[in-house]
C-alpha cells in the first residue's frame, strides 16, 4: 500500500505532463457535418472493419490472458516461463505498435497490414502446434507483433470514412468490436476446457484469413484520401 499511492500519483502526473497540452484535432475539410447520435449504428462498412479487426483483437487477449495457462499445461513449465510468455506478447506488440505509424504512412495501411496478418498467422500457427517451449514464446512474440497494429488500424479507417462524423463512426466501431473483445475470453476457455488449450490458438487461424480477405477495407494508400 505504501508502494501504491505513490506508485499512481507518478502515473498521474507524468499522463498530466505528457498528454495535458494536448488538443482536439481540426475538423477534417469534406467530412460529413451529420450530428452524432446517442447509438452509434454501425453501417455495412463499419461492419467489415469489425470483421477485419476480430483477429487481432480476439488473439490479443488469447496472448495476454492466456499464454500463461498455455506454458503450464502445455509444456509443464514454471510460473517464470508462463509470465516471459505474456511479456513476449505484450512487448512484442508495444514497440511494434510505437514504430508502426511511420511505414503505414510510407507504405499504406493495406500492405502493413497484410504484412503483419502473415506475422498473425506464422505466430498462431507456431503456438498452437509447438513441440517445445523456445518456439512457443518465439510464436507468443510474433502474435504480439502481429496484433499490434490491427484493430488500429481498422479505427483509422472508421475515422477516414466521410459518410459519417468521425466520432459516429469510430464509435461504432468501437462499441461493436469490445463486445467481441469482453466475449472472447470466456470463449476461448471454453474451448480450452473441452479440446485442449492449443485449440484455444488453431482457432485464431481462421479469423487471420477473414482479416486477410478484409484488408480492402482499409486505405489504399496514404494519398486516396477518405473512403
Amino acid at each position: 500500500m505504501l508502494i501504491e499511492v505513490p506508485t499512481r500519483s507518478l502515473t498521474a502526473l507524468l499522463a498530466l505532463l505528457l498528454l495535458g497540452r494536448l488538443d482536439d484535432a481540426p475538423q477534417r475539410s469534406g467530412a460529413s457535418e451529420e450530428a452524432a447520435h446517442r447509438f452509434a449504428r454501425p453501417t455495412t462498412a463499419i461492419m467489415g472493419l469489425v470483421l477485419f479487426s476480430l483477429s487481432g483483437l480476439v488473439l490479443e487477449v488469447a496472448g495476454i490472458d492466456w499464454s500463461a495457462i498455455y506454458m503450464r499445461d502445455a509444456f509443464g513449465a514454471a510460473p517464470f516461463f508462463g509470465a516471459l510468455a505474456v511479456t513476449c506478447v505484450a512487448l512484442a506488440q508495444g514497440c511494434t505498435r510505437y514504430a508502426a505509424d511511420r511505414y503505414v504512412e510510407r507504405h499504406s495501411p493495406r500492405a502493413i497490414a497484410r504484412t503483419l496478418l502473415a506475422v498473425l498467422g506464422l505466430g498462431t500457427l507456431l503456438v498452437s502446434m509447438a513441440p517445445v517451449a523456445p518456439l512457443a514464446l518465439a510464436g507468443f512474440a510474433l502474435i504480439g507483433i502481429g496484433t499490434s497494429v490491427v484493430f488500429p488500424l481498422a479505427m483509422s479507417a472508421a475515422a477516414q470514412r466521410a459518410d459519417r462524423p468521425a466520432s459516429t463512426n469510430v464509435a461504432a466501431l468501437a462499441q461493436i468490436s469490445f463486445v467481441s473483445f469482453m466475449l472472447a475470453p470466456p470463449l476461448l476457455g471454453i474451448v480450452a476446457e473441452h479440446w485442449g488449450i492449443r485449440w484455444t490458438y488453431a482457432l485464431g487461424l481462421p479469423l487471420v484469413l477473414l482479416s486477410a480477405a478484409l484488408v480492402s477495407t482499409l486505405r489504399a494508400a496514404p494519398s486516396d484520401g477518405r473512403r
